[in-house]
Order: C-alpha cells, then structure tokens, then sequence
C-alpha cells in the first residue's frame, strides 16, 4: 500500500485519522491515553500499531496486540470490526485475528504461530488469567504457552481501564514486573481511560490526551453532542413495571432508545416487561450469558440500524443492556436510561447518547436508584447528577469531572505471587487479582442423553454450544445434572463443589432447563433447553504415517531452528537449549510402554523405534495408566553426560524437553493413586539404547526416579546443578538471563517444534470425525 497513515485508516474505515490518532502513528502507543467516551480510542489503539508493525517501524513495533475489555463487555463488535479494518487493508491473511471470550476463550489457534503479526480481542478475565499461567477457559497444560507469548514481543491495550477493577493493579504490577526481569523481546501496555481518575497507574507514564487539533471536524461534533440530565422516580416494591412506563412515556418514535442496568436478572425482567406492554414493538435484550449464535444475532440484529425519515432518525426501538455496552460498543441513542452506578460507569453509559451528535437539539439521559444492591461509588454520582439536573452536558465536560471513587483493599500481585504461579503443578486461584467473587463465570452447554448421562466418548461442547454463566449460580445445579471430564482419567463425571472454578466447563442435562433463546441463561427456567448445532462431528486430522523416532527428533530441531531464526531477542545459548531440547524431547518414547502402545492399534508398523503410528492403527492403549514419555527424556538426560555441549546448560536443556507437554515442569507428583510410580514411570525401568542420525548414541539405562521426590535429590548441594528436580528448575528461574517470562518463551518454542513437525505428517482420515 503506497501512502501514509492517513490513507491507510482511510482505507481502513473511510474515515480520515484524529490529530491524536496520527499521533501515536508517528510516536507509537504511550503508556496512557485520555480521551472522552466516542473519540475514536479504538481505531487509535488498533490501527497506529497495526501501521508502525506492517509499515513504518515493524522492527520497534511488538508483533502481537492484546486487546483487553473489561470483564462483562461483549468483545464481539470489537473483534468484528478489527476483522473489517484488516479485509479492506488486505491484511487478513498477513495478520492473525484471534478473540477469547466465552465459549471462544478456548481458541488456541494463536499460540501455533508465534513469529505471525496477530491480533487478540479479549475480556480481561480470559487475557491476564493467562498472563498469570491459570488461563480461565485454558487447560493447565496449554497455560505456558499462553503466558510465554503473552509476555513477550506483546502491546497490551487496556480499555477503559477504570473498569477493571482489582485487574488494574494487577496489569500494573505485570507491566512493572516484565520491566524488572526481563522478557525476550519488548513488552509494553497501554491503559486507556475517558474519565478521570486518581487511582490509575501512575503520572510517570508518557500521557498523550486530545490537542487543539481535535476540536475541529468531525471530532468536534462528537465532543460537543449534548444530553439532558433527568431523574426519573420509581417505586421500589414495583420498580420493573415503573420503569417499563417511564421508558415507554420517554421513548421517541423513530429514535432508539438505550436502557442500562446493573444486573442480568433486572434487564431480564424488564425485556419481558416491555415486550408484554407492547408487542409489536422491537425490544432488543443485550448481556453476556447467551450462547454465541443467540449472542451473535442479537448483535446482527443491533447493526442493523436501517433509521426512519428525517435528521437524526434510528431505527425505532429499544435495546435492554448491561455492563456489555460500556466499552468496546459503538452504539448511540436518542435516549439513554442508566441505574445509578459509579462515576466511571455512568460516564461510558453516558456516551453512548447522541453518542455521534446525530441529535442537534440533544439526548436525554435518564437515571434512577435501582431497588436493592447499589454500589458505595454511586452516592457520589448521584450527588453530581442531582446538582446538575436539567442540565446539558457533553462529553468532553462529563471526562473533566473529579469524582474520586472509593477503592477496596486490593490484592496486589508481588514477585513471589508471580514465581509461585510458575508451578502449574500447584494449584492456585487467581481470581483475587482480576474480579470480584460475584462476577466469576464458568462455560456451561447443553446435552440430551437415553441413559440421563454421558458415556465416557461423548465429545466435549464446541465452542458455539458454550454460555457464561455466574459460577455462583452453579452452586446451585450440584444436584446431579452438571458433568465435568475428570482432570485424570478424562471420564465424564459429575460435578461437586470443589470443581466450581472460574473457567472451568460443565455439561448440563438439557431436561432440566436454564437456558432460553430469549433471555440467555435462566438457572429458574425448567424449560427444556434445545441443543445447539455446535456438537456436529467435524474433519479430523490425523498422523497419516508411520514416523520413526530419530526421523520426528530431527524433524523437530529442523522446526525449532527455524523458528529461532525467526524471532528476535534469543541469545546464542538460548537458541542452541531450544533446538537441543527439540532434537531430545521424545527420546521417552523408546520405551517399552509407549513403543507397545504405539503398535497395539494394529497395521503392519516398521521394525524400529516409532515416535507416531499411523491412523486409524492409532488406538492402542498404554499398559500403565498415566503414562508420560517427557519423564522417561527428563531421566534419561539427567542420568547421562555424553550429550552435554559447551553451548547450552544441560539443565536448561533437560526442563525444556522434560515441559514440551506441560506436565513435566517445576514439580512433578504422582497422579491419582499410583505411587510408587511416577506419572506410569517405575524407579528401575529400563529404556533400550538408542542411536540418532546426528552421530549420537545413548545407551540403555536403568532410570532411578528419586531426583522427582520431596526434598533434596541425590547429591544435592551448593555450587553445583545436583539436587532435586524441582531445585534444578528453579535455579533457572533465578538466573538473571532467564527469569519466568522467557524461561515460559522457550519452553513455547520447542512446543511449538514439536507441533509443526508432528503436522508435517497429519492429513484428513476418513471415518474420523471429532
């Protein structure tokens, strides 16, 4: 594309850029952005990276955008229009585009590509729960991977950081953090904000607001777009029907109209109510607990605003939301009725009134105190709107106002938090540094079964099929219709108590209802739910080959060489450990208990050490229930030195080939009730030599587990790398060269070798679907 940054938003979004907008093209993202509520802050934090990473400055420019919305927000119209901006430019298959939210949350399609240009659309929960290696909606496995990329060659985006809650410190401190140990190649955030606010992060960070320029244009219109302030008066005891009739005494025919509320129960109850009052009205209901076809259409549905005659007519109707119109929405209203809310709150609802100036003479926004549950930050909006009743006010006054909001005591992540988390072994709830108890979520679908429960085959949910819902609300479905795989055994299993975690998904018994098209997640309704297409088999891919083990180990230094040579920011010792670590990653499969499993499907596989059998010969199951080949490498290399080099730390290289599945890392314990084995591993096992087509050779051994077990390991001691497992990970997490974000990065890389040498050989296999 020829031209600068003003053609390339043109063709973007046919809009020419704000001066402040061209700003951050020509400086790049500073650490915070002040700009009132419709000013155009999500071009500005998209579309000046996205110009710098493809055409200015790719080299001083971060390769992936982290774009993170608060908690209850519906990232769906920001990721749709992001995916607009990249079809006009011509970018879409030069940048990926990846959105995790619900159900979507569990898209890892991002984390196999970590040398592209991408793009990630998310809510703050599902984003930095990953950040601290416990993703909501991620298996403990995959949890490496996601942080490993989300701390490094990262810009990080936080809109409307005020909204965020106990995530703002908590995306301050990982900032600070990435700064004080150090990450493989720059990591920088960006925290946007429309209101003022004392306790954001800091006047240390470079602060680029609005200049002179901007109030000219179209800009302008936008910043001075006026609304009425008016209260309106409501009756506690019947305070969903008043308010159904003062929204149908305020409502402007031909003009749209925006209703807020603070809970899903409250915009649930008045939908119904405004619907019955008039039925052949148009009544939108707006929040996140839908599933995603239902989610999607009532979006479609919002876009889809085909307005009447004459200046500044909408579509005629009314749209019921939430917290999920606060940011990330473009959306405008004639009138706009809020609950009263804290400041910052009010202010994002606020803006989304004459939102474009489309009104000349004004809005109206309307506010009322809600019955029950009203948040100590409110009393002080309510005092400002009280004062300013009748009056007309725009946006840019509505950003200077100084209302300082109580802050709870926070739970602040320290560096101990951090390292602590590291162990993805130990378990560890991270949800005091993102949200409060109240708006934890979990992934629940729906299923009919003859026998009223699932056999240990059925399918997990797809994405499409899954709903958020209140974990708390769960709590209350433990009676025998929600089901959860078990971690160990992968077995269908019912649910207790102890499995309610944010994130974690459930299978409900479609007979019992809690779900309607209408409404979104009903937990009262005993409706029975109707399935979603979302289960439908799809094609499965599957290795198409029989692939010896020295052709995969050299396979997978080959990919793990390239990818080195793709990124930046390794040193020559890094570089050398992950394609060490590639070419020795599986050795663990020579044994005896993998090489049966491989050949107990069937065929007629090769003499020789395999690393993978060919579909559909693939279905042997291994002698020893839990059974990790990684463990088998681990000991392998720890009990030899012939392979030792002066290039690389032979304990860097061990941990990186003993992680490559995510369950061999800082500490390793029995699963289930297996002991004295160790993940299927017995102290004394033999493993028979095996010799590699780079010239080495390792010789058979008897492996000796106890380096695994609590404690001091064999020989353990200061000056040296003997000791236990779990003290030899460590030290590389102390070393001032490795630290937790790049330590993570390079067990990403090999990962990621191993997963694209394993594709050379993947095809479509008929008769498999999954």
């Amino acid at each position: 594309m020829t031209g600068g940054f003003e053609d390339f938003v043109h063709t973007a979004t046919g809009h020419v850029p704000y001066a402040y907008q061209a700003r951050l093209a020509a400086e790049g993202l500073p650490g915070l952005l002040k700009a009132p509520t419709g000013a155009g802050k999500t071009v500005a934090a998209v579309l000046p990276w996205l110009y710098r990473r493809l055409v200015s400055a790719p080299e001083r420019t971060p390769r992936r955008l982290v774009y993170v919305l608060p908690l209850h927000s519906l990232a769906d119209q920001t990721f749709a229009r992001v995916g607009e901006w990249l079809d006009r430019l011509g970018r879409a298959d030069e940048v990926g585009l990846h959105l995790l939210t619900g159900g979507s949350a569990q898209d890892g399609l991002w984390r196999r590509r970590p040398e592209r240009t991408a793009i990630l659309v998310g809510t703050h929960d599902m984003l930095l729960s990953r950040a601290l290696m416990r993703g909501f909606a991620d298996s403990q496995e995959m949890a490496p991977v996601s942080y490993g990329l989300l701390h490094t060659d990262t810009q990080w985006v936080f809109d409307e950081m005020h909204l965020l809650g106990p995530a703002l410190p908590t995306s301050v401190q990982l900032q600070r953090l990435r700064d004080l140990l150090g990450t493989s190649a720059p990591t920088r955030t960006m925290w946007m904000s429309s209101t003022w606010d004392p306790n954001g992060p800091g006047d240390r960070l470079p602060l680029v607001e609005l200049g002179d320029a901007d109030s000219q244009g179209g800009l302008a219109v936008r910043l001075n777009a006026v609304r009425r302030i008016r209260r309106l008066e409501t009756d506690p005891e019947r305070y969903v029907e008043d308010l159904a009739q003062a929204l149908d005494a305020a409502h402007v025919p031909g003009t749209q109209t925006v209703a807020v509320l603070n809970t899903v129960e409250r915009a649930r109850a008045l939908h119904r109510a405004l619907r019955e009052a008039a039925p052949d009205r148009e009544v939108v209901l707006i929040h996140p607990n839908f599933r995603a076809a239902d989610r999607l259409s009532r979006l479609a549905q919002l876009a889809d605003t085909r307005p009447g005659v004459g200046p500044g007519a909408q579509r005629d109707r009314i749209i019921v939301a939430t917290q999920a119109l606060e940011a990330g929405f473009d959306l405008s209203s004639r009138t706009l009725l809020t609950e009263l809310a804290p400041w910052s709150s009010i202010v994002q609802r606020a803006g989304r009134c004459n939102r474009e100036g489309e009104h000349p003479q004004g809005g109206d926004l309307l506010w009322c105190r809600p019955p029950t549950g009203e948040d100590p930050d409110a009393e002080a909006s309510a005092r400002w709107l009280t004062a300013h009743e009748g009056d007309a006010v725009t946006s840019a006054q509505l950003r200077d106002v100084r209302i300082s909001q109580y802050t709870p005591p926070l739970h602040v992540l320290q560096q101990r938090d951090l390292l602590e988390l590291f162990d993805t072994a130990a378990g560890a709830d991270v949800s005091r540094w993102l949200c409060a108890a109240a708006d934890l979520t979990v992934l629940v679908a729906w299923r009919s079964w003859e026998t009223g429960e699932p056999a240990d085959d059925e399918p997990g949910p797809g994405r499409d099929e899954l709903c958020p819902a209140p974990l708390a609300d769960l709590r209350q479905m433990l009676d025998g219709r929600a089901w959860m795989r078990d971690r160990l055994d992968g077995r269908w299993r019912r649910a207790v108590a102890d499995d309610l975690r944010p994130g974690v998904t459930l299978l409900l018994d479609a007979r019992y209802g809690g779900y309607l098209a209408d409404q979104g997640w009903a937990p009262e309704s005993r409706t029975p739910v109707p399935l979603s297409c979302g289960a439908a088999a799809q094609q499965s891919f599957s290795c198409v080959s029989w692939v010896s083990l020295d052709q995969h180990l050299m396979e997978t230094e080959d990919e793990a060489r390239r990818l080195v040579d793709a990124l930046p920011g390794l040193s020559a010792e890094q570089r050398e450990a992950v394609t060490r670590a590639a070419r020795y990653h599986d050795l663990g499969k020579c044994h005896d208990v993998f090489q049966e499993m491989l050949r107990g499907g069937g065929g007629d596989p090769p003499e020789g050490l395999l690393a993978k059998s060919k579909a559909p010969y693939s279905t042997g199951s291994s002698s020893r229930l839990y059974f990790r080949h990684e463990l088998v490498s681990a000991l392998m290399l720890l009990h030899g030195e012939h392979w030792h080099g002066d290039r690389a730390d032979p304990t860097l290289v061990t941990y990186l080939a003993a992680a490559h599945h995510g369950k061999v890392r800082i500490s390793v314990r029995p699963a289930g009730a297996e002991a004295p084995q160790l993940l299927g591993v017995r102290d004394g096992d033999r493993t028979p030599p095996v010799q590699l087509s780079s010239g080495e050779r390792f010789p058979g051994q008897s492996l000796r587990t106890a380096v695994f077990g609590p404690g001091p390991g064999p020989g353990s001691g200061p000056g040296g790398s003997a000791g236990s497992w779990t003290e030899r990970a460590l030290t590389l997490l102390d070393r001032h060269d490795l630290g937790p974000f790049r330590l993570a990065y390079l067990e990403t890389l090999v990962r990621v070798a191993d997963w694209r040498s394993s594709a050379r050989h993947d095809g479509p296999v008929d008769g498999l679907t999954g």
